[in-house]
């Protein structure tokens, strides 16, 4: 082996074995925290009863969403998740969805180990980088909020800034395009690159192109939601929106008429602490630049997660980060690169040294946190045994009625509602465990009062009841 690729073949054998433990935390704990009923309804139970109906049908259909029938692509819409069904119907569980989210976010590491080499960031930048996502806060977080299509981002995005870098613009297209089926707020994140490709690479047919398309697309999915879904969710914009009438349009309405307005609604304390959650891990690098034209790209972070008053939006435990993290990675690299003179390349080390420090910090606060489901483990999994062998005698066939942590366990059948829907069901199954359902004392009674019969239950864990004859 030349010497030259010798650092490059350790720290890539290193950044794998650490990925490597990376997807085995994540993925065990959060299939074993769906094993012990812990993962609800919302969001891991609709989209294990869509990829049931997917895997069957085709079509994205849930029960449980909105109590009733309908596509999920009438409440989001989300085409990227056919990428995953092949999988689906090889491994037909919901473990699989699990285990495919943490890798589907391990596997962003690949792009920007190859970001790192296209950058000439050096064999020791790139592998401090590597490190540092591994152990970004935010990812971890965001897996442990059951499963959602945001996981496709964080991938994505750096595959497409990395065929940017190569000048590979066709391959770049294709990416964009997948990045614009995520979700219908995705197109924020592939518009923001294709200015950035216009503004700071200057190349202004692509950079045009992939900005119009995007805009283009994410009016045809808003108008496709309207027209056809539920509508989009402006909802979580209400604090910049005074004139409903103009919908979006008022919200940038505001931003525009009033702009100390839109301040005032982002320092607060919860988005201060998220704030420093996202970016002490890299540095502080992604702000470390007097080129304007890199700053188009920290748009997502400022428009998606520090705007909005909906406060899964600023959290890292949430999925709502797995956007604007790419981009922060990136602008960190691009940023670090610039430090290449003295004085300011002996401050490289202590950028990444400390970064990766706080990185690390956070992620096993995090970490430690998930650690509690080892412990459900070790005092509750001969209940969650017996609890299975009981919801198993639910014939696959049954319409069910169930609390939300125990959904998801049901969720490969037609017709699975939550507990205080009022649709006709055979079976209804009601999590004992203290706190876990809300009304459980009178939703007993209610069914004893009917006449329901009591097929089978575990103490103070759960109870399966069936429709009188």
């Amino acid at each position: 082996m030349k010497a030259p690729t010798r650092p490059w073949f350790l720290a890539g054998v290193s950044l794998a074995l650490a990925s490597l433990l990376w997807l085995l935390f994540t993925a065990g704990l959060t299939i074993l925290r769906y094993r012990m009923n812990y993962a609800s309804a919302y969001d891991f139970g609709l989209f294990s009863q869509m990829y049931y109906y997917m895997g069957k049908c085709l079509l994205p259909l849930t029960t449980c969403e909105r109590d009733g029938l309908l596509s999920h692509f009438a409440v989001h819409l989300s085409p990227i998740f056919y990428l995953l069904l092949p999988l689906y119907k090889l491994f037909p569980r919901p473990e699989t969805l699990l285990a495919a989210q943490a890798l589907l976010v391990a596997s962003g590491l690949i792009p920007l180990c190859l970001l790192g080499r296209k950058l000439r960031l050096g064999p020791g930048a790139t592998f401090l980088f590597g490190l540092i996502y591994c152990a970004y806060p935010a990812f971890m977080g965001g897996c442990f909020y059951d499963f959602h299509e945001n996981a496709f981002l964080a991938p994505l995005i750096l595959w497409t800034l990395y065929w940017m870098e190569c000048r590979r613009f066709k391959i770049m297209c294709i990416f964009t395009l997948f990045i614009l089926l995520v979700k219908e707020d995705a197109p924020v994140y592939a518009a923001c690159i294709g200015l950035y490709l216009f503004l700071g690479k200057r190349n202004y047919p692509y950079g045009a192109g992939i900005f119009l398309t995007s805009c283009i697309y994410f009016c045809a999915a808003i108008w496709y939601l309207s027209h056809f879904g539920d509508g989009a969710m402006i909802n979580r914009f209400d604090n910049y929106i005074s004139d409903e009438s103009l919908g979006l349009l008022g919200m940038f309405k505001t931003i525009l008429v009033n702009p100390l307005y839109v301040a005032a609604q982002m320092l607060t304390q919860d988005k201060l602490i998220f704030f420093l959650q996202m970016l002490l891990p890299l540095g502080f690098l992604p702000l470390l630049t007097l080129r304007w034209q890199r700053w188009v790209l920290l748009i997502p972070f400022v428009l998606i997660n520090l705007m909005s008053n909906y406060k899964y939006q600023h959290s890292i435990l949430f999925q709502y980060t797995f956007g604007s993290a790419p981009l922060l990675f990136y602008l960190a690299m691009v940023n670090l690169r610039d430090f290449r003179l003295p004085p300011l390349k002996s401050f490289r080390p202590l950028f990444l040294g400390s970064g990766l420090l706080c990185a690390a910090a956070l992620t096993l606060t995090v970490g430690s946190s998930k650690t509690r489901y080892l412990d459900y483990y070790k005092k509750y999994a001969p209940k969650a045994q017996k609890a299975r062998e009981l919801l198993a005698q639910i014939p696959t066939d049954a319409a069910v009625r169930a609390s939300t942590f125990f959904i998801p366990q049901l969720s490969m059948r037609d017709e699975i509602y939550v507990s205080h829907s009022s649709h006709p069901v055979d079976y209804v199954v009601l999590d004992l465990r203290p706190g876990y359902e809300k009304d459980l004392s009178l939703l007993l009674e209610y069914y004893q009062r009917q006449g329901w019969s009591k097929v089978g239950a575990v103490e103070q864990y759960v109870a399966v009841l069936r429709v009188p004859d």
